[in-house]
């Protein structure tokens, strides 16, 4: 039997949507204007964050992070930053992975915690916590991974739950004054 002419991987993009084939190879090639990538990268964050997700979804969320090898602190920051407005779960192995690599820049690793935590995703935590609690790492990135811990807490805590009894209940009060009280005083509500 003769050898496959394609790698696993190249199997799997040619699969894929030939439109993600073209701007992943944008995105990732070093030698084209990082205005282009840049382009390249926001075509992919609009595949990757459709909702319901479609065939490009995953796609466009893998190609988005094999630019991850990229000497590019600022375009990294931004490929993080995307993947966490995917709001899709198949970027955070992703960013857990940047996050963790000690030897990336600090930059690209506070928005790697920023992403998981718009994510939501709870199987973070424990990294998140760790590195929050590292004396040895740098600011930056210990901050964000509070920010991260916290917002994650909250979406998947009892705390969001009684914001939004409190904004509903707000809302009923707000309609009942109107009501029975007429236009002036609901101005007068909000004012006081």
């Amino acid at each position: 039997m003769a050898p496959s002419a394609t790698t696993p991987e190249e199997s799997i993009m040619l699969a894929a949507d030939p439109q993600v084939i073209s701007l992943r190879k944008v995105l990732t090639s070093e030698t084209e204007p990082l205005a282009r990538r840049f382009r390249a990268l926001f075509s992919l964050k609009h595949l990757a964050s459709l909702s319901p997700p479609t065939f490009q979804t995953l796609f466009a969320i893998d190609a988005i992070a094999a630019a991850f090898d990229s000497p590019s602190a600022l375009l990294k920051h931004e490929l993080a930053y995307c993947l966490g407005q995917s709001r899709n779960a198949a970027s955070v192995p992703y960013l857990r992975r940047v996050l963790e690599d000690k030897a990336e820049d600090a930059m690209c690793r506070h928005e790697a915690a920023e992403a998981l935590g718009a994510l939501g995703d709870q199987g973070s935590l424990e990294l998140l916590r760790e590195l929050r609690d590292d004396e040895r790492e740098v600011d930056v990135v210990r901050e964000t991974c509070e920010i991260a811990v916290e917002r994650i807490e909250w979406e998947h805590g009892v705390k969001r739950a009684d914001e939004k009894l409190k904004k509903r209940y707000e809302l009923v009060r707000i309609n009942f004054n109107f009501e029975t009280k007429g236009p002036m005083k609901r101005r007068e509500t909000h004012i006081t």
